[in-house]
């Protein structure tokens, strides 16, 4: 079952896509992106960001004085939930202390065994542990980065292969990669992997 977030960070409302059978839950200010857009099945956070607390829909109110960002606490309040795969809205872009704790997050609840999608102006990131076949355009860019550490990364038919490589999170050797002819495949066989497609 999928769960949409929009958070604060930079939003495209072009870019915004969301099924009815979607849950999907504002953290805190981007609440204010699609109060217009969609229904909103639940709002979380401490509203310091939004200024106010929405009206008329489900609610989780934080002490603005806690550990856990309020990204962290609506992922793990749909994990509670039951879903399993998460589409991240303005979680990218702004501040970047913002961007590196949304990264982090993602790469915090993939572990749990979630599939976590960020979906930014420019880019898409998600957190890679096995196989996955990128489609696109010839000449897309792409990178791949290592959280710590990750073993037997493969690039098949991209510009720069990589054949049981090991990536660090020292050494940025999986930037600025590029699709042969609009499709690649990447294999990760130990560890997690940062996965940036560039639009």
């Amino acid at each position: 079952m999928k769960c949409v977030f929009v958070g604060n960070g930079e939003f495209c409302s072009e870019q915004f896509c969301v099924a009815e059978q979607d849950f999907v839950i504002a953290v805190d200010g981007g609440y204010a992106h699609i109060k217009d857009l969609c229904r909103v099945d639940l709002a979380v956070g401490d509203f310091d960001s939004l200024g106010y607390i929405p009206e008329g829909i489900a609610t989780l109110r934080h002490d603005p004085i806690k550990d856990y960002t309020d990204m962290y606490l609506a992922f793990d309040e749909a994990r509670k939930r039951g879903y399993d795969e998460f589409e991240v809205y303005g979680a990218l872009g702004g501040r970047l202390d913002h961007t590196l704790a949304n990264l982090q997050c993602a790469y915090e609840f993939a572990k749990k065994g979630l599939k976590v999608t960020l979906i930014g102006k420019d880019c898409t990131a998600q957190v890679l542990m096995g196989k996955r076949t990128i489609c696109g355009r010839k000449g897309q860019t792409f990178s791949l980065f290592a959280f710590d550490t990750a073993r037997g990364v493969y690039i098949k038919n991209g510009k720069y292969p990589l054949s049981d490589a090991t990536l660090t999170n020292t050494f940025p050797i999986g930037v600025s990669n590029e699709l042969l002819d609009g499709e690649c495949d990447i294999e990760v066989k130990e560890g997690y992997v940062l996965l940036i497609i560039n639009v």
